[in-house]
């Protein structure tokens, strides 16, 4: 009779069905949007700097170091506004244009680094001489500016220098960090040692007038 009862006892235990706690239960689900949401806010914040590396030319982010700002706009004096930077991170070399008396633009893909250069541009006073586009410069008509700066990568030089032959004017200022334009398309007036940030400087031919 024991035996027949504890039988019956397992059972009954074996078939009552076994309830979540629903504390726990609401646990899991917070982790779980928790970590959801992260992986999105990860993605959203990622995006920006991701997507112009997946464009077929990236500039990358490398900011200009103080000294080759300076000796950017020593080589420039003399030169006229209005002046572009293009690919303009942080917003530096266009704020220190303002301030050498330029009306300066800078075109930047990532919407991030454009609205810091604006607030950056506010709180060093020269924002009324500044403007900061999110823009794609293959798509940028550079027609209007009598000064361009770049900070460029090796693999859209040759690129971009059809493009500033096509749609500079004469006596345009280019002066190219870094990386030199092609050689076959460009010749330079002048080149600035700076460890590895050289610069080169560049006119436009006084004959050559952009295409209408």
């Amino acid at each position: 009779w024991y035996q027949r009862r504890v039988r019956g006892v397992m059972s009954a235990a074996s078939e009552t069905p076994v309830h979540p706690d629903p504390a726990r239960k609401r646990r899991k689900l917070l982790l779980g949007a928790g970590f959801v949401g992260c992986i999105a806010g990860s993605i959203a914040l990622a995006g920006p700097f991701v997507a112009p590396a997946l464009r077929k030319h990236c500039l990358p982010y490398l900011p200009a170091t103080d000294n080759t700002i300076r000796l950017l706009f020593n080589d420039l004096k003399g030169a006229r506004g209005p002046l572009i930077d293009l690919g303009s991170g942080d917003g530096r070399v266009v704020i220190e244009a303002a301030k050498q008396g330029f009306t300066a633009h800078g075109i930047e893909l990532n919407i991030w680094l454009v609205l810091y250069s604006r607030l950056r541009s506010l709180l060093a006073g020269t924002s009324s001489k500044t403007k900061f586009f999110k823009a794609d410069l293959w798509k940028t008509d550079l027609s209007p500016y009598n000064t361009i700066i770049v900070f460029g990568a090796d693999s859209m030089m040759s690129d971009l220098s059809v493009k500033l032959k096509q749609e500079t004017r004469p006596q345009t200022d280019i002066v190219s960090c870094r990386f030199p334009l092609d050689s076959e398309v460009w010749q330079s007036t002048s080149v600035i040692e700076d460890g590895h940030n050289p610069l080169w400087r560049y006119k436009q031919d006084e004959t050559h007038c952009p295409d209408s």
